[in-house]
């Protein structure tokens, strides 16, 4: 018995005694001192490898506290909790991304006969991880891999230029000190090292928001164009694969503490509104205003949105993608059909697939005879290939009608008439041929598939209802509107 009290004694004992090389820390701990200076400087235990006894140590370094604590913190002092004192944690203020679980994009290493020294999955930390578009050597179908990669954002760039990524880069070097913006990460990467990158990106976020004064929605968006790019890129979404799941519910709880901003009106022109003011500012017989007319009244009737009819400043029309005056299939005094590209959800897909058919002899706004009268005043040149010039141009040219050019000759037009022009834009004629549908007895059926909002559905119904389509459309220029203000169910589209 009593060599068996003293071997529980001697079993108690070794239960509560300090591991090897972690004594000093904990007499820190007890004397309410700060552990992590010997703490990191003490051997390491014998049970852990070298790689977890590292994650360990630089688990205890801390940063400076941030200044201005919220009150409640003063409870906790190293006097009350001086266990909880003396273990210092990271804090977020001075945290900055850690690089040690990214890929490196260097190719492995090869002996003299072309064979990897080591097998590329076998390497982590910042080794010569095994990068297929460098090792893998050229080939003549890369070209279209590339191509194909490129184009699927719309920049044909992979999207390195939409505005949340050039945002994140920004961010990357002024906010982060210079951290890599791609960040490309094992699959086998630890849970902490994922969970790293999900916080990066909640501080981009928010980094929109608070210093860019971006709304809740829009900075969502951007980090929507950035997991793009870098999947386009690199292969991988930031954070290794993993489901950021704790970024949404950021997000939502952003948006209840913040709401969404209040939206600017956006008024749609009715077909009265349009008619009045062309024929205040807009001679038929001046080929340049002849053009915009059939340009304006073609929107209107056929529930265009702006890249439809005109191009954005800086970009090259392409006869693939935009309307040609070689897309007229169709035009005679009742009814003319254009072939343009499919619709915004589609607007991926290349070619013109979609026809467009309008009605003429509207009452307010007629876009056959507009169109009719522009090629009257603006005929091409003999022997000049039609699919080679824009519908709606500049007169003589191949330039077609811009659209902030657009926006400046909207707003002219509704100042002509008495309405104030910073409640118009581009987007005001598809406003305006909505409302003036359902003004005229559509329903929401009919609306959204004569607005193209589904290209399939739209040429079915074309197909099967193409003298319905006619009367929609002469209808759409027909029918008086008084008020059009607030139609956001049409303006999101």
């Amino acid at each position: 018995m009593p060599s068996s009290a003293a071997s529980r004694k001697r079993g108690a004992s070794a239960a509560v005694a300090p591991p090897v090389g972690l004594a000093p820390a904990v007499a820190a701990i007890v004397s309410g001192a700060n552990p992590s200076k010997s703490f990191r400087a003490a051997p390491a235990p014998p049970w852990l490898d070298t790689r977890r006894s590292h994650l360990i140590r630089e688990s205890f370094v801390q940063a400076a506290a941030p200044s201005g604590a919220p009150a409640g913190f003063a409870n906790v002092t190293p006097s009350s909790h001086a266990s909880f004192a003396a273990v210092e944690l990271p804090e977020c203020e001075s945290w900055t991304p850690s690089d040690m679980w990214l890929t490196s994009t260097e190719p492995p290493e090869r002996t003299s006969d072309g064979e990897l020294v080591r097998f590329p999955w076998l390497q982590e930390h910042k080794g010569q991880i095994f990068s297929a578009s460098r090792s893998r050597g050229a080939h003549p179908l890369d070209r279209l891999v590339n191509l194909g990669l490129d184009n699927a954002a719309r920049d044909g760039q992979r999207g390195v230029t939409h505005t949340g990524v050039r945002a994140w880069h920004a961010f990357m070097r002024d906010e982060m000190g210079g951290a890599p913006p791609d960040r490309p990460m094992e699959a086998s990467a630890p849970l902490w090292a994922k969970l790293s990158e999900e916080w990066l990106a909640m501080r981009f976020v928010c980094a929109l928001v608070e210093a860019r004064g971006i709304s809740v929605k829009s900075a969502a968006n951007y980090w929507g164009a950035v997991q793009g790019w870098h999947l386009r890129t690199h292969g991988v979404k930031i954070g290794g694969g993993m489901r950021l799941a704790r970024l949404p519910q950021m997000l939502k709880g952003l948006r209840r503490v913040f709401g969404d901003t209040e939206r600017r009106v956006r008024r749609g022109i009715g077909p009265q509104a349009l008619r009045k003011a062309m024929d205040m500012v807009l001679d038929p017989d001046v080929p340049a205003h002849a053009n915009i007319r059939a340009a304006l009244a073609t929107a209107l009737q056929g529930l265009l949105r702006s890249s439809e009819f005109a191009l954005d400043p800086g970009k090259t029309w392409d006869p693939r993608l935009h309307i040609s005056r070689g897309d007229i299939r169709e035009l005679t005094a009742s009814r003319m059909t254009l072939m343009i590209a499919p619709c915004k959800s589609s607007e991926h897909l290349a070619g013109k697939t979609c026809a467009l058919v309008i009605g003429g002899g509207g009452v307010f706004v007629d876009a056959v005879a507009e169109v009719r009268n522009m090629l009257r005043v603006d005929p091409l040149p003999p022997g000049q290939d039609p699919r080679t010039v824009p519908l709606f141009r500049v007169p003589g040219t191949c330039e077609p009608l811009r659209t902030d050019f657009v926006l400046n000759m909207t707003r002219r037009l509704m100042a002509a008439i008495g309405e104030p022009p910073e409640q118009y834009g581009t987007h005001s004629y598809r406003i305006g041929g909505a409302t003036a549908l359902f003004a005229a007895g559509a329903d929401e059926t009919v609306i959204r598939t004569m607005g193209r909002w589904n290209s399939d559905i739209h040429q079915l119904y074309v197909r099967a209802c193409y003298e319905r389509c006619c009367d929609w459309s002469r209808r759409a220029g027909s029918t008086r509107v008084t008020d059009v203000a607030h139609f956001d169910e049409v303006a999101d589209y």
